[in-house]
């Protein structure tokens, strides 16, 4: 867990908040400020500007993921499937709780390169560690056997949903939780039953 002051952790919280509920672009530092009752200054003391909040709190929600230990656990488990099951339930409240990142990714990342770089490192880890957990669920007969191209566009495909699921609600309609859960149903419906033995 970082180490911050009482002021900085303010700032992330109301600027989180704006975030989720709005436009992430049409949020400046001032609206935080001025939100937050703290003056610019202040906010200049702890933050250069947007970008170094935005990516502050990006590192926050990392850190969440790294501290579930999820494909640990499920690599360990009699039961993966039900520990899966378990985590992503875990893992939609967290998105929920930084939902803003996901539904605005695409800009994030085109316009912030620091978050790109971070972004594709994420990317890259998660892709990977799916990948070791599919070759896994074959070596326990749980799913079918598939060649190494079918198991990296499988990981690639549950990557995608999993991020950019709420990108693609958030187009037609207001993102709820509920929407969230869709995520889960289209993984587990459409991308993991149909691949068990």
């Amino acid at each position: 867990m970082k180490k911050e002051s009482i002021t900085k952790r303010k700032i992330k919280r109301i600027a989180l908040a704006l975030f989720n509920e709005n436009d992430t672009f049409s949020i400046t530092t001032n609206h935080i400020a001025k939100s937050g009752k703290i003056s610019t200054g202040n906010l200049y003391y702890h933050y250069k500007n947007k970008e170094d909040i935005i990516i502050d709190i990006y590192e926050d929600m990392i850190e969440k993921f790294e501290e579930l230990n999820s494909f640990e656990i499920i690599l360990n488990s009699d039961s993966p499937l039900e520990e899966l099951s378990k985590i992503y339930d875990i893992y939609l409240d967290i998105f929920w709780e930084y939902r803003f990142i996901m539904r605005d990714s695409s800009v994030l990342i085109t316009t912030l390169p620091k978050f790109k770089e971070i972004f594709i490192q994420r990317q890259n880890l998660r892709v990977s560690q799916i990948k070791q957990l599919i070759e896994y669920l074959i070596f326990k007969e749980i799913f079918r056997k598939m060649s190494e191209d079918e198991i990296l566009l499988y990981a690639k495909l549950n990557w995608f949903i999993s991020t950019y699921w709420q990108n693609f609600i958030s187009i037609n309609e207001v993102i709820t939780k509920e929407s969230f859960k869709e995520a889960k149903d289209v993984i587990f419906k459409i991308n993991i039953n149909p691949f068990l033995k």
